[in-house]
Parts: structure tokens; C-alpha cells; sequence
């Protein structure tokens, strides 16, 4: 994809302002994309592992409050 082809490099919709969704604004065009099949193996991969990263990074989040909570409770 090339930067001036006119497509989101993302597979949702254009953001819609809370201004815009109380007047009753709708999102123009597609909810969303259609899978490219020529990617889409691809993506199968990566997301996992992104998942994988997030919920690693949860871990280390719950550890650190957990130490924190220990000590403030001391």
C-alpha cells in the first residue's frame, strides 16, 4: 500500500466524533474491509502473537501493583 492511494492502512471505519454520533451522524461507507486474501495468513500469525505481547505486559502490570500493594499495606 503506498502512502497516497487513499486507503487507512486499518481495517476499521473512520472515526466518528461523539459531536458527530449525538447529531446523529452515521460513518460513511463500509463498516468494515474485507480480508485481503493475500494477507490474511499473514495477519492470522501476527495477531496471536501481539495478543501474546499484551497479555505479557498485563502480567508485569498485575505484578508490579500487586508489589505495590504489599508494601503500601506494610
Amino acid at each position: 500500500m503506498k502512502a497516497d492511494d487513499g486507503k487507512n492502512g486499518d481495517k476499521v471505519p473512520r472515526p466518528l466524533s461523539s459531536e458527530e454520533a449525538q447529531q446523529g451522524e452515521r460513518v460513511p461507507g463500509p463498516v468494515l474491509e474485507r480480508p485481503d486474501q493475500d494477507t490474511e495468513t499473514v495477519d492470522k500469525v501476527i495477531t496471536p502473537t501481539s495478543i501474546k505481547e499484551q497479555e505479557e505486559k498485563t502480567r508485569q502490570i498485575e505484578k508490579r501493583l500487586a508489589e505495590v500493594d504489599r508494601k503500601a499495606r506494610r
